[in-house]
């Protein structure tokens, strides 16, 4: 079994045959690489990155949409735009999350980790144990005024030690972010972001552990045969490798009391 933990759709309405089609693209290459399931959530590209109230209940909307047409293929993570009020915010986790169908929360570029101003939504996160994948780079150049780096994600996971938290983009991220979550339990990392590089993988699992470590492709912005590479490319032992495939994602992206 493996199981994709980032991956997007690029879709910027509520047109379900647009979503459809896009995931009927997504299902495609699941057979071309024999993959069984993923997360799904939104492609930044496909609208705003700041999107307004209106538009992230629309989000949250195409995504019980693609769940009720694909119950058995995804697990829907709710982009949240940092920028709103709390309220807003956790109204859409309650509804969409500990409701509803949706698994998880992505934080991409709006919000760096260590603002004050998410503290009211994480602790609603913490006392639901919603898992949250974060949007994580070290960056030289076109770096996003609030956009976290590792440094910013592991500040905040110790501040919430109880929130279950997978930092992506192990290319993104390097050597310098593995060390940066390596004392950080409640920290996993995914090993998508760029193209495959030699050895990233391996240190990431030394560093980490089988346990702390996710196969994810960031489909459509990567080819998934390629990132899938980087895993098989690897020399890991028959367990390790079922760990990054697909064991650690089932034990992440299940919502508490399922």
């Amino acid at each position: 079994m493996i199981i994709d933990a980032h991956l997007h759709c690029p879709f910027g309405k509520m047109d379900v045959d647009e979503l459809k089609r896009e995931c009927e693209k997504i299902l495609y290459e699941f057979g071309r690489s024999g993959i069984d399931k993923s997360c799904v959530m939104h492609c930044g590209g496909y609208g705003t990155f700041y999107h307004d109230a209106a538009a992230q209940l629309e989000l949250a909307e195409c995504l019980v949409k693609i769940i009720e047409m694909f119950p058995d293929k995804f697990y829907a993570l709710l982009t949240l735009n940092g920028m709103l009020p709390a309220n807003i915010l956790i109204g859409a986790l309650d509804k969409y999350i500990v409701k509803g169908p949706l698994t998880g929360v992505k934080f991409t570029i709006q919000m760096n980790a260590r603002d004050k101003r998410l503290e009211e939504v994480a602790r609603f996160i913490e006392k639901h144990d919603i898992p949250v994948l974060w949007h994580c780079w070290y960056k030289t150049t076109h770096k996003y005024p609030l956009e976290s780096d590792p440094r910013d994600v592991s500040y905040f996971a110790r501040k919430f030690p109880r929130i279950r938290i997978l930092m992506a983009h192990l290319t993104g991220c390097g050597r310098r972010g593995v060390q940066d979550i390596k004392d950080c339990p409640n920290v996993l990392i995914d090993t998508s972001g760029s193209q495959p590089y030699d050895g990233y993988l391996d240190y990431a699992l030394k560093a980490l552990g089988p346990d702390r470590v996710l196969y994810g492709s960031d489909y459509p912005c990567r080819d998934i045969p390629t990132q899938l590479g980087r895993v098989y490319a690897s020399e890991l032992s028959p367990e390790v490798r079922e760990k990054v495939l697909c064991v650690n994602a089932l034990k992440f992206y299940t919502k508490k009391g399922n």
